[in-house]
């Protein structure tokens, strides 16, 4: 994983109408926490914020938030945990970071992508995907970008739960029951 870097300004205060003016004048107002620190409020580009939005690893990226204190940097690695977008324009209005330690997991939501041509497939049926995505336990250097789980062996009939699907490496999955995540559904009879 690369190392993006968000710069910014500590704010104080933070009620409705200060908000409204950054944002006005083309900042986005955001909130840092996590656990054992002081909550920060700041300022970032939003531009900054889309840019790393838009890598391969998408809202589970972890970068770096340098914020500026009247002189002081202040450098914390972090995820995103919450973005507030307008329903209209899907504009973000706000964003809240979460400070991850690089040595405790965090559980992320992964694509999960189908991969191969199934047996089945072949034999006149149809691949049906039942999960788009999964949640994993990871170190944050070990998240993945996806979860590939190859359909090549699946004849008709067949049905993949989760347990199948192979972890990447340094990852658990989390689910609390054997969810099915695709299955070969045979050809109608005439």
């Amino acid at each position: 994983m690369e190392k993006i870097e968000v710069k910014g300004i500590v704010r104080k205060g933070g009620k409705k109408g200060v908000s409204r003016k950054l944002r006005a004048a083309g900042n986005l107002p955001v909130v840092c926490y996590g656990r054992g620190i002081d909550t920060l409020a700041a300022t970032i580009n939003p531009n900054d914020l889309l840019k790393a939005l838009s890598t391969e690893y998408g809202p589970n990226i972890v970068f770096t938030l340098v914020l500026d204190d009247n002189g002081t940097e202040i450098r914390r690695d972090v995820m995103v945990k919450c973005v507030q977008r307008d329903p209209l324009s899907r504009r973000i209005l706000h964003a809240d970071f979460y400070t991850i330690d690089a040595d405790r997991k965090v559980t992320v939501r992964v694509p999960l992508r189908l991969d191969g041509k199934a047996v089945g497939v072949g034999l006149g049926g149809k691949l049906r995907s039942a999960a788009r995505d999964v949640v994993v336990s990871c170190l944050p250097k070990d998240i993945p970008t996806e979860v590939v789980f190859d359909v090549t062996p699946m004849n008709l009939k067949d049905r993949a739960q989760i347990s199948a699907v192979p972890r990447p490496n340094g990852c658990e999955f989390i689910y609390s029951s054997d969810f099915l995540v695709a299955e070969i559904i045979p050809p109608r009879a005439n």
